[in-house]
């Protein structure tokens, strides 16, 4: 009885005494702090992941426009465009009519930007 007696004099002291408390205390806040450090870490891997899950977004919508581009470039429509404004090239009995013949005429107009249209024209006819 005296054993059992003594072992609660000792415990209730220890549970009972300020410094137990105090240490309690300290790792209560000391496990605050741990867990407040692991939510905002977690809250800012979540805010990048959603960062990069929008940039994947975005280069996926790229890839998507540049196939669309090769597949367009591969066409028969492309390359007959390309030969018809770069080489000058016509489909057979087609005509062909040049707006700009010389290179005078170009620069008369190119030079008149800004003028308005009266003026464009007279410096067209006359000059």
């Amino acid at each position: 009885m005296k054993r059992k007696k003594t072992e609660k004099d000792w415990r209730g002291k220890i549970w009972g005494s300020n410094v137990f408390t105090l240490i309690l205390v300290l790792l209560l806040i000391l496990s605050f702090v741990k867990v407040s450090k692991e939510v905002v870490l977690r809250y800012n891997i979540h805010q990048e992941i959603k960062e990069l899950e929008g940039q994947l977004s975005e280069l996926k919508e790229k890839t998507e426009t540049t196939d669309k581009l090769i597949t367009y470039l591969k066409t028969d429509e492309y390359v007959e465009k390309q030969a018809r404004s770069q080489l000058n090239l016509s489909k057979p009995g087609e005509k062909q009519i040049n707006l700009f013949t010389t290179d005078s005429d170009r620069n008369i107009i190119e030079q008149g930007g800004n003028l308005p249209n009266i003026n464009k024209w007279f410096n067209y006819f006359f000059k």
